[in-house]
């Protein structure tokens, strides 16, 4: 009798390690997923979430993104997930809230920091939507409209004082805001670089020099050099 429960304990112990071990082969190998077992499904649920969400029948993305957050509540781009299938299933107000969450918990999450961007904005909180902003830059995610976004933080004063304010503090991020200012220079943009070098920021001197030329052609009467000081990154 011993030696049958030992044997029945063991065979239980096996295939909860396969299950395990498949579950983790499946985050490497995507093709694996479809045969975790779904009692086993931790990591491969995230794959089955991301695959449902946005396609599926509303009820069973949201059956599939509750589940990943039971399993799995930490990262912030699972509660994303879960305010996307609430929103879809008509939820608004928890979706809201599950976003604000998420941009609350992981600022490495850019479906949360655009919708937070938004949320600021709506509320007239520039500052906040400017730290968002910043974030996403810092990301540099390409599905998020992001030249767009910056246009909407700037076309209003305070906005250009916030993202003044942020390009003073620095950061990564900088770098390729600025870059896309050289590219398309509008005069919200210059304004709000001007505004930020006269308050002290120190650019990044590889790009400090496309936008001093720019900055000359497009306000001659100006004072460029500003954009003399400039900072060089160590290698």
């Amino acid at each position: 009798m011993k030696r049958i429960v030992w044997t029945a304990f063991l065979a239980v112990v096996a295939v909860f390690a396969c299950g395990a071990q498949l579950d983790r082969a499946a985050r490497r190998q995507p093709a694996l997923v479809s045969v975790v077992p779904a009692p086993f499904r931790n990591f491969a649920q995230e794959s089955v979430t991301l695959a449902t969400v946005r396609s599926a029948e509303p009820s069973v993305a949201l059956a599939e993104a509750r589940l990943l957050v039971s399993r799995s509540p930490a990262p912030a781009e699972h509660l994303t997930l879960l305010a996307i299938a609430e929103e879809r299933s008509g939820d608004r107000a928890d979706s809201a809230r599950l976003i604000q969450r998420a941009a609350q918990r992981g600022w490495r999450d850019p479906i949360a920091q655009q919708a937070m961007f938004d949320i600021a904005l709506g509320a007239g909180d520039q500052v906040e939507a400017s730290r968002r902003l910043a974030a996403l830059w810092a990301l540099q995610e390409e599905q998020a409209p992001l030249k767009d976004m910056g246009q909407r933080l700037m076309a209003r004063p305070e906005g250009r004082k916030a993202l003044a304010d942020a390009l003073v503090a620095g950061g990564n991020w900088t770098i390729p805001f600025l870059r896309s200012v050289a590219a398309e220079p509008t005069a919200d943009a210059l304004e709000t670089v001007e505004l930020a070098l006269r308050n002290g920021a120190m650019f990044d001197c590889k790009v400090a020099p496309q936008l001093k030329a720019i900055y000359k052609a497009k306000a001659a009467k100006k004072d460029g050099a500003l954009f003399d000081r400039c900072t060089r990154k160590r290698a």
